[in-house]
């Protein structure tokens, strides 16, 4: 699954097409509303499809329209990860995502405080353990990373496909999430359509490459689920290699930045330890204007997290004089 590192980034979905408009926002707030875990309803609806013979190639074309999402421009998240273990005390971890759009896809920089900084018992500073990823999607995925902790590092390091199921930060929350390649796998089938909490939804299931053995052997398969109208992702649920429920990850709500829908919170539940942690955005702008150098490989070497880039703003707009 590792591929070039000319480039890096993520396509986190963490944004929605605005061409339905604050509309359709709204729409999907009100559909997004309480804990989206809860139990689905299927079949409220003559036109629901799932489980009939349905045209792959119709669902080739929805898929296709699902993976040309994203958003143009700079964007920045503040977020924090709220590990809830079942059997242990709910812990937060700070970080921030840092994004853009270039030829080869969207490309995303995150820093993730593992430790925040700290003043010692002489008043000296403690800075923060900082955990730094450079993430690309595409049929081209891969990950760098580099530790703040690890000053003597000459550059960074290549995260090997085997590794992107390590949890990060000790969540649930694994680069293999972050970087979604399933998004782009070849081999699929096309569920059909269903409704789910009273949207039209449609349902993918999507298999890993024949190539990658030791891939198939973990993963059997991923299933999504797309708002039909919108075409915005609202579920994923990733099968181990025994065709066994391994993990749900889950839109829950949005909120509305410059015109545009974010997803605000984002929940990640481990389906064998019922362990879950929850991504919840405190801060977002869009149409920032981030460094070049935030996106290289090199970039790698200087924190964001802390730093002024970690709260970048868009620019005020001029407001015409009559």
């Amino acid at each position: 699954m590792a591929g070039s590192t000319l480039r890096m980034g993520i396509r986190p979905a963490f944004f929605m097409s605005t061409a339905k408009g604050i509309l359709g926002i709204a729409l999907l707030l009100a559909l997004t509303a309480g804990d989206l875990s809860a139990q689905r309803r299927h079949g409220s609806s003559p036109l629901d499809t799932l489980g009939e013979e349905v045209s792959q190639a119709e669902g080739l074309e929805i898929l296709n329209t699902f993976r040309r999402l994203g958003i143009a421009g700079d964007f920045r998240l503040s977020f924090k990860l709220e590990v809830r273990p079942r059997k242990d005390k709910t812990r937060i971890v700070s970080g921030v995502l840092l994004g853009t759009q270039s030829q080869y896809g969207p490309l995303s920089r995150i820093d993730i405080a593992l430790e925040p900084a700290d003043v010692t018992e002489r008043g000296n500073l403690v800075p923060a353990k900082v955990k730094r990823l450079l993430l690309q999607n595409g049929i081209f995925a891969n990950a760098l990373e580099m530790n703040s902790w690890e000053p003597d590092r000459e550059e960074a390091r290549l995260i090997e496909s085997d590794a992107f199921f390590e949890k990060l930060a000790g969540s649930d929350f694994t680069i293999f999430d972050l970087l979604m390649p399933f998004s782009f796998w070849q081999e699929f089938k096309y569920e059909g359509r269903t409704t789910m909490r009273s949207r039209p939804t449609h349902v993918f299931s999507l298999y890993p490459p024949e190539g990658d053995k030791a891939l198939r052997e973990r993963i059997s398969r991923v299933k999504i689920y797309l708002d039909e109208e919108f075409n915005a992702l609202n579920r994923v649920e990733i099968y181990d290699g025994s065709e066994e429920l391994a993990k749900t990850i889950t839109v829950v709500a949005f909120k509305i930045v410059d015109g545009q829908g974010v997803l605000s919170q984002v929940d990640v539940r481990n389906e064998l330890t019922r362990d879950k942690t929850r991504f919840r955005v405190q801060d977002a702008a869009i149409g920032v204007d981030v460094p070049d150098w935030v996106f290289e490989p090199e970039g790698l070497e200087r924190d964001i997290y802390g730093t002024e880039l970690a709260r970048l703003q868009a620019p005020a707009k001029e407001q015409e004089v009559e």
